[in-house]
């Protein structure tokens, strides 16, 4: 029987480690297919990690399917290529292929740089296609590299970006949520929220940005007219906006942040609160007594039959002063009038 050799298994147990470390690598980063020389012609890639030795000058690119709330990073690196400098170039197209980024960089002899892109969709479309366009400019690049990335940024614990605009609002109940809006790095500016509000119930709405971004918060009744709008005074300012409503039925919520609120995605907290109160815009319900009407009314009354009560304590008022003085002025008129008579005849 042979001997059990300890140093050969610990090489064969090293070996396999590597092994697989390798293939590991050789999976994760994949050799970049040529692109296309146009748009016409750009060769679809999956979200990954790429890389090639050298780029031709202009080559397309186009990742389909990104969803509304999926956030698609592409970070581009080069080396100096041939020679002692490289310009690198990285521009990103929606699908109508319209520039939304477009950068070069330099790169000097034995370094490297990098361009990046990051773009957050919304509700426009259930789905979305970009173009990347890479290269070089006058001076050639290489080795390169491509990161291309998926997150999903999600609103209030859904498989989906909240919409962004009333016929779109995302129906939610009280509570507290983790939500995502684009400032200028994409088109996912505003989410819109919807929940049912009862007659005297106070909803509260607040929003805590993380980081410096500067955001606002309106509230709308189911008429989409607006309650109330609340503006953050300064970058980072937690905001909350309340409001009393004296209706039942549906109040929609905007979550706000356009330009000059934050240069990239912005992570939020949104917390809903609702507090029943007294009816808005309504009283107690009076207890007319005797000592109040000057009626004998004897015990207290309420509702309908209080109300009955008090118009007939009007009428009565009306009946016992208001008539004799109306038959006093008309006996006064026909008295003067009697009076002007007599006196023209005597004067004949």
């Amino acid at each position: 029987m042979a001997k059990f050799n300890t140093k050969n298994l610990v090489v064969i147990i090293i070996f396999g480690i590597l092994l697989i470390g390798t293939v590991a690598i050789v999976n994760a980063q994949q050799a970049l297919p040529k692109g296309g020389d146009s748009f016409g012609t750009a060769v679809e890639i999956e979200p990954g990690s790429y890389q090639r030795s050298a780029l031709e000058e202009n080559e397309y690119f186009y990742l389909a399917d990104i969803k509304p709330g999926q956030e698609i990073s592409v970070k581009y690196t080069f080396g100096a290529g041939t020679g002692h400098d490289g310009w690198g170039i990285l521009g990103f197209y929606n699908e109508d292929r319209i520039e939304l980024f477009g950068e070069w960089d330099t790169v000097t002899e034995g370094e490297s740089e990098s361009i990046a892109v990051s773009w957050l969709p919304n509700t426009d479309k259930d789905s979305y296609k970009y173009y990347i366009r890479t290269g070089y400019d006058d001076y050639d690049v290489g080795p390169i590299s491509f990161d291309i990335s998926l997150t999903n940024y999600y609103d209030a614990r859904s498989q989906t970006d909240a919409g962004d605009s009333f016929n779109k609002a995302m129906n939610i109940s009280p509570g507290e949520y983790k939500a995502y809006l684009s400032g200028e790095a994409g088109t996912d500016t505003k989410d819109f929220y919807k929940t049912a509000v009862e007659k005297g119930e106070t909803l509260t709405v607040k929003v805590t940005p993380e980081g410096e971004a500067r955001m606002r918060i309106a509230v709308y009744d189911n008429n989409r007219q607006v309650l109330k709008d609340e503006y953050a005074p300064n970058p980072g300012a937690i905001i909350t906006n309340s409001v009393a409503r004296t209706r039942s039925g549906d109040v929609l919520i905007a979550v706000v942040c356009e330009e000059w609120c934050s240069e990239n995605v912005t992570a939020y907290t949104l917390n809903i609160t609702k507090e029943a109160g007294a009816p808005v815009g309504e009283e107690e319900e009076e207890v007319l007594t005797e000592e109040s009407t000057g009626l004998p009314i004897g015990e207290g009354l309420t509702g309908e039959e209080a109300e009955e009560a008090a118009k007939g304590f009007f009428k009565v008022v009306i009946i016992a002063w208001l008539l004799p003085l109306v038959v006093g002025l008309i006996s006064l008129v026909v008295v003067i009038v009697v009076i002007v008579v007599l006196v023209r005849k005597k004067k004949k």
